[in-house]
């Protein structure tokens, strides 16, 4: 089978579906995964095929870090929707070029309405998968307003169904020009949801989470919704760390923190660099700092302190279990790796999912503190870090660990495919269409 990846995003989106890809392809299908120019090493490096698709959210953190500084998450998605329209009759051609000859579809994030679309414009299976749980339910708070406490469970449904049309309302405009571009009818005024697509209609949906992290709720589809386990794209075996961080890390009579952001950035960087610095060197800890895209200032990242250690990146399956806690930004995938390393975690949100996260591993036991990244001082965050290495932390981040390295969850993915009927040589269709010419290319 020839199945066609869409993911929209950074290289921290990107990995995960190079890991399910290399799964599938050694069990003999053709993978594409269409995605932005700069994955395509990653991915062709990886024995996979890249097809290009538009998009360079990397440049747009950049322009946009007041937005991200801000952290409402409807000024963000009003900057990403203004941006994503002048992109969408590209990806309308590009994502129709990429699926030629596809028997499925799995589509993720920002591209999941193009991956829909193009679906039912060809007539073929469509998979979408996500790293946050999106579907509302009663068990579990919507990922805004960033949770605090548990709410009933009527709240928590509500305010997930009326969330997810906020959001939609913001992206309605660039969807409805991929559904223009292809010749589609326009989806409803509430989206996708209230269509055949939506919750009780012909919807599959993995998320790529441990069930330790977040159960799978009782009142999601079963039969179409599945809570798979992380997709773990692993460099351990094949990084060469270099010397000097080696020896940094087998100094000392303790094992150092990490400290890093990632794709995230800030407008006061060098403001919040300073905070850093200054908690690290007050909780008397060694670390590891990464410098990622700007949420730190470079600038400010040279210290004659022998206690810190600086880096560009460092993969997190290497690192995370050669130090005693985690201090990032709450990302699905750093949260993921640090979970499965059995370190504590402290937790500084700046968009989206970042918050839910941080609620989710302060309830689990893991998060000490739920601090908030604005107000935050060096004196409290230095207390924390403290405070998180505390034997009731290390027990319960030892015990996820524990949970999560059983878990294999590119393999369950791929049984629930299976399961599904996606494999057979006649899958399950979503809706026969004539495979014209799409109307807009």
């Amino acid at each position: 089978m020839k199945i066609v990846i869409i993911t929209i995003g950074t290289q921290g989106d990107a990995r995960p579906f190079v890991a399910l890809g290399r799964r599938l392809k050694e069990k003999g299908h053709d993978i594409v995964i269409a995605t932005s120019d700069n994955h395509k090493e990653l991915i062709e490096t990886s024995g996979l095929t890249h097809a290009p698709l538009r998009s360079d959210f990397a440049e747009l953190m950049a322009k946009e870090h007041a937005a991200l500084d801000e952290g409402h998450p409807f000024t963000i998605g009003k900057k990403v929707s203004q941006v994503m329209t002048t992109w969408m009759p590209l990806w309308a051609q590009q994502g129709w070029e990429a699926t030629e000859g596809a028997d499925l579809i799995i589509g993720s994030g920002s591209g999941t309405v193009l991956g829909a679309s193009l679906s039912e414009k060809r007539g073929i299976p469509f998979v979408q998968t996500q790293f946050m749980p999106l579907t509302p339910s009663k068990e579990i708070p919507p990922l805004w307003p960033s949770p605090k406490k548990r709410m009933p469970g009527i709240v928590n449904f509500l305010l997930g169904h009326l969330v997810r049309l906020i959001v939609w309302r913001v992206l309605a405009n660039p969807a409805s020009i991929i559904r223009k571009e292809l010749g589609l009818e326009q989806f409803s005024w509430m989206g996708p949801w209230s269509s055949e697509y939506g919750d009780s209609g012909n919807r599959y949906i993995l998320y790529a989470y441990s069930r330790y992290l977040l159960p799978q709720p009782s009142d999601w589809r079963s039969d179409r919704i599945a809570v798979t386990g992380n997709w773990f794209y692993d460099q351990a075996d094949a990084w060469i760390a270099p010397a000097d961080l080696v020896a940094f890390l087998e100094s000392g009579n303790d094992k150092p923190i990490y400290v890093g952001f990632g794709s995230m950035r800030t407008g006061r960087s060098e403001e919040f660099t300073r905070k850093i610095l200054d908690a690290i060197r007050k909780s008397g800890r060694r670390a590891v700092v990464a410098t990622g895209w700007g949420a730190l200032a470079k600038n400010q990242l040279v210290s004659a302190d022998e206690r810190i250690f600086f880096v560009d990146s460092v993969p997190h399956d290497w690192l995370f279990p050669r130090v005693s806690l985690a201090v990032h930004h709450g990302g699905a995938g750093t949260v993921a790796a640090a979970a499965r390393a059995g370190i504590p975690q402290i937790l500084l949100p700046f968009v989206a999912d970042q918050f839910f996260w941080r609620w989710r591993m302060h309830e689990i036991g893991i998060n000490p503190v739920m601090l908030d990244r604005k107000t935050l001082t060096s004196e409290q965050l230095a207390d924390v870090i403290h405070m998180a290495q505390g034997s009731r932390f290390l027990k319960a981040a030892k015990i996820l660990g524990e949970e999560i390295r059983s878990e294999d969850g590119i393999q369950a993915a791929i049984d629930t495919l299976d399961k599904w009927g996606m494999f057979r040589e006649t899958p399950v269709k979503t809706k026969e269409k004539k495979q014209a010419e799409p109307a807009g290319l």
